[in-house]
């Protein structure tokens, strides 16, 4: 065979197995795009797309005015991948001029990463320019993430309300409104398409598949002037009479509008790390306790609702056990004989206690629970307790005379404030609103939230005649420091003894609270301040939770519209008041620092220099001077050792002394007495002028002085 021969052969050989491998690689082919298609489409389409979520932008709050108090913001995680760095140098200084950080330490960090990938700072707001800028002298090398980020402008001022919302890389974490409202506030992700390269930092954008929905923002209806003035009392407050806690609520009578919501611990800022949780906690609204003498506001509804009593009935509010009386009065005062309104300004026990013995139980039960106690309020607020108001069925044989003087009930603020409301408003109970308006994402006003009165709970008159027992409670009984010149106030003092949680009550822990209206003829706000565990004498209601109120109500008239135009002209530039519209400071010398400090709230006068136990040795103004109700009175306190000279030991004559008569001349003299009996005293145990050297004079006494 010739060499031609052979190379024919191996021509065709290799022409044969040239169209076998078209034919392999046609049919191939084949498979690959028509039977195979799908699969091989979806598998190109999973290295070089991707679906994203396209997060919808958050809504805003603000409060009553269009003042915004939560704001969502675009913000950018930046970053560096090192493999695609090409001139660190530049690309520091490039970071450094839009981060406003040390170039060094970005050029450092950028070199530690190496070839990975380095975060440099994460919620950073960029200029359209400076993103700009990143992106088209970045090398390829800075990576921008966006992220979104609420922005909170009034910062920690009703922190406790609002709340925060985070998102973490793996959870959602949100506090207050922010976590409530959030069905309103989140909106729906949308979905796109993200087109990658073989270039991990390079990509050629996304494509929108569903749109997202953006959430609603709302007009709140705060007022945040109002809420600052709270803030700013509240602090100074629990500073000054040493509470644990507190708490300011301020409602509109005629909506149920929440105006503002101050609670303690306040946020002074929500910058940095914050380790107490309870600045997050509002107690207006998640905390309950038993009120106490405020609550004699819907004891006397419910006596007057059923015509248990009348204005005109008049009780002995004496201490006593014969009648199957469970309660005393404060600080066992002996009253003697008072009505409704006299009984109310004292916050006499004994009188609600005999009162409530014409009800029936289920008539008081009935009442209270139509002025809400013992149910949840439907605010947006995660946390609220439904308050403790027991069935008919489990109350005991004293439960009528406990609850009347505000015992064995408990009660959030806004419960009780939203009750008063119906007081103020003349007679109907409203559904707390927080969300006045609806916006959508352009801010439009979408839906507009009514207020919701729920139910009549009392007649208009009936409401009126509560009215004028509060505004009496300011004029002549334990609310006095409430009293101004310019504006007439009412409302109800509360000195409660804190329970355990247990049987019984913790010695020496009161909450002291107020609930007052303001003005009382044409109500416009009801403000409740609380304040929990004052120390010393300043757990007297009538010594803490009035001056706050007091305080509050002058900061609104200073720095808000709220009162400005009252009717009548009581807004007037401050004239000085009739003469006879002062008091006579009343006389505390040689009384206990809490006897003295009760004796002059109760005649509407403020207390300083009494910051320690012992007896009063001096006092100024002196007694008997006439003054405005709620000025200072001065004290200074000695030991009680060192304040009785030698006649302190001298018994004196206590004959035909009535048993109110014996209590204060011993105390004044700081002597120890064991009284036997009720009515006048007839003999004693230690002759008058004899020297007892602190040993109790036993006293007997007998209804009728001989």
């Amino acid at each position: 065979m010739t060499n031609r021969d052979n190379d024919r052969r191996r021509f065709r050989t290799l022409r044969i197995l040239m169209l076998s491998a078209g034919i392999i690689l046609a049919g191939r082919i084949v498979q690959i795009q028509v039977f195979e298609h799908e699969k091989y489409r979806a598998k190109a389409l999973k290295q070089w797309e991707r679906l994203i979520p396209v997060k919808a932008e958050r809504g805003n709050l603000y409060d009553r005015h269009g003042q915004p108090l939560a704001l969502s913001v675009t913000t950018w995680r930046i970053g560096v991948s090192g493999a695609s760095v090409e001139d660190s140098g530049a690309l520091a200084v490039l970071l450094s001029d839009v981060l406003s950080g040390d170039r060094a330490r970005i050029r450092k960090k950028i070199a530690r990463a190496g070839k990975s990938h380095v975060v440099l700072a994460s919620d950073v707001v960029l200029t359209s320019e400076q993103k700009l800028r990143l992106e088209r002298d970045g090398q390829q090398a800075v990576t921008l993430d966006r992220l979104p980020s609420r922005l909170y402008p009034t910062d920690g001022v009703a922190a406790s309300l609002i709340g925060f919302h985070r998102e973490d890389p793996d959870q959602t974490v949100a506090t207050g409104l922010e976590r409530s409202l959030d069905n309103y506030l989140a909106g729906h992700p949308g979905k796109a398409r993200e087109i990658r390269t073989a270039n991990p930092n390079k990509k050629m954008g996304r494509v929108e598949i569903e749109k997202a929905i953006h959430g609603q923002s709302l007009a709140l209806t705060l007022d945040t002037d109002l809420q600052l003035i709270c803030e700013e009392e509240l602090s100074r407050a629990v500073k000054e009479y040493g509470a644990v806690s507190g708490s300011v609520l301020i409602l509109d009578p005629e909506t149920g509008d929440i105006l503002a919501t101050a609670s303690w611990p306040l946020l002074k800022t929500r910058r940095g790390r914050h380790s107490d949780p309870a600045i997050w906690i509002n107690r207006n609204f998640t905390c309950q306790y038993e009120p106490g003498s405020v609550f004699k506001i819907f004891s006397a509804a419910s006596l007057l609702r059923n015509s248990a009593i009348d204005t005109a009935t008049v009780l002995n509010c004496d201490n006593t056990k014969s009648e199957k009386i469970y309660v005393r009065n404060d600080r066992d005062h002996s009253y003697g004989n008072l009505n409704l309104m006299e009984a109310f300004s004292l916050s006499s026990n004994v009188f609600f206690a005999k009162a409530v013995g014409n009800l029936r139980k289920s008539e008081l039960f009935r009442d209270l629970t139509d002025f809400g106690f013992g149910q949840h309020t439907t605010l947006p607020y995660d946390g609220q307790p439904s308050g403790i108001l027991h069935p008919v069925a489990s109350w005991s044989g004293r439960s009528m005379q406990t609850i009347a003087i505000g015992q064995e009930v408990a009660v959030t603020t806004l419960q009780l404030g939203l009750a008063v409301c119906s007081v103020a408003n003349g007679g109907t109970l409203y559904a707390p609103r927080l969300i006045r308006e609806v916006l959508d994402d352009r801010g439009r006003v979408v839906e507009e939230i009514p207020p919701v009165p729920l139910r009549r709970v009392m007649a208009p008159a009936l409401a009126e005649l509560l009215r004028t027992a509060m505004g009496r409670v300011v004029l002549e009984g334990t609310g006095q420091g409430a009293g101004m010149d310019w504006i007439t106030t009412g409302g109800k003092t509360g000195t409660a003894q804190k329970s355990n949680g247990k049987k019984g009550y913790t010695p020496g822990a009161y909450i002291a609270s107020f609930a007052g209206i303001v003005p009382l003829e044409n109500p416009r706000l009801v403000i409740l301040t609380v304040l929990d565990e004052p120390k010393g004498y300043r757990h007297y209601a009538s010594q803490s939770a009035v001056p706050l109120f007091s305080s509050i109500v002058k900061g609104i008239r200073r720095s808000t519209n709220w009162l400005t135009d009252v009717p009548g002209g009581r807004t007037s530039p401050f004239t000085p008041p009739d003469k006879r519209e002062m008091v006579a400071v009343p006389d505390v010398l040689h009384l206990s620092v809490i006897k003295a400090a009760q004796r002059l709230g109760s005649a509407g006068f403020q207390v300083t220099g009494a910051e320690k136990n012992g007896v009063v040795i001096q006092q100024i103004p002196a007694s008997g001077t006439r003054c405005l109700p709620g000025q200072m009175v001065e004290l200074a306190v000695a030991d009680p050792s060192g304040a009785r000279g030698a006649e302190s030991s001298l018994c004196p004559d206590f004959s035909g002394m009535s048993n109110r008569q014996v209590s204060s001349l011993a105390a004044r003299l700081g002597m120890p007495v064991i009284i036997k009996g009720v009515g006048y005293a007839v003999r004693q145990s230690q002759g008058a002028g004899g020297v007892t050297d602190g040993r109790p004079v036993t006293i007997k006494m007998e209804t009728s002085w001989r």
